[in-house]
């Protein structure tokens, strides 16, 4: 009894000592500095797909031999006048933002957002996946920013033959393609329904309401679109046992261009992705960010 007693009084202290360092952190993420640089997450996004949609752009038409990705939106910017200013503000927004979304999974993980035990899981991913997401973001700049380089392309083709080498590999990048065509309808479904709205903070003002919803429903299908083509790419290289085959959102974008109609598709998508840049400028400025 005597042991079973001191079990229960470690595990309260533990479960005290959880919940006030995540008041500690609920106070940081509250604060208003937090906010405004987590913000600024969503304009380094905003400013990554929107010379990836110049880029696709011009690939669709023939011209510059940029890289179509996050490394290749990344590269052009430091080959810009005040580039390497605009990299490091991206990472540092990236960095900041990613930090905002681990604060909302541990807080569901805790269940300070929600009592409901299916929520808490859905909501915890959803925030880890996210946190994933800008850190990659952070990443790709700082190593631009410090006079690396990266090739996203390589990085998925070196993946996919990684795992490709064992059958669980196989299964799991089987996964990974049917998760990506599935988040890139979700896209689809979130533009079209108008559903990202719900993120957003209303305005009074008429034209930035209009334009919010414009660039948002374009932005998100067009992002869909290139998330459901990477995820294809990893299906079909992993059907054919082709790591090549498997080349990320360059190899994607340069797929859609070897289609029927191809270079009208793709023109289309890449001024989706800069409306979808726009869009996230306009966010930094009216999420909720509860």
């Amino acid at each position: 009894m005597q042991k079973r007693a001191q079990v229960k009084q470690g595990v309260d202290k533990a479960k005290g000592t959880a919940n006030k360092g995540a008041d500690v952190a609920e106070q940081v993420t509250d604060s208003p500095w937090f906010r405004r640089a987590a913000r600024a997450g969503y304009i380094a996004n905003g400013v990554i797909h929107l010379v990836l949609g110049v880029i696709a752009w011009n690939l669709a038409f023939g011209g510059g031999g940029e890289q179509a990705d996050q490394s290749g939106a990344v590269r052009t910017l430091s080959e810009q006048p005040f580039g390497m200013v605009l990299i490091w503000f991206c990472m540092l927004g990236a960095f900041m933002l990613g930090l905002w979304h681990v604060s909302e999974a541990i807080f569901a993980a805790m269940g300070r957002t929600t009592k409901d035990k299916s929520d808490r899981a859905k909501e915890t991913v959803k925030g880890a996946g996210k946190a994933i997401a800008f850190f990659a973001i952070a990443s790709t700049c700082i190593t631009f920013a410090f006079g690396g380089d990266k090739d996203s392309g390589d990085e998925a083709q070196s993946l996919t033959a990684t795992l490709m080498s064992n059958p669980a590999g196989a299964i799991l990048l089987y996964a990974i393609g049917a998760g990506l065509v599935i988040a890139g309808g979700f896209y689809v479904y979130k533009g079209v329904s108008k559903k990202f709205e719900e993120d957003l903070k209303a305005t009074s003002r008429k034209e930035i309401s209009k334009a919010i919803t414009v660039t948002g429903v374009i932005g998100h299908a067009a992002k869909g679109l290139v998330l459901a083509a990477v995820g294809l790419l990893f299906i079909v290289a992993t059907a054919k046992n082709n790591p090549e085959e498997s080349t990320g959102i360059d190899g994607a974008l340069k797929a859609m261009l070897d289609q029927p109609f191809g270079q009208p598709l793709l023109a289309a998508v890449g001024a989706g992705l800069v409306l979808f840049g726009i869009y996230l400028f306009m966010r930094s400025a009216y999420d909720r960010m509860d």
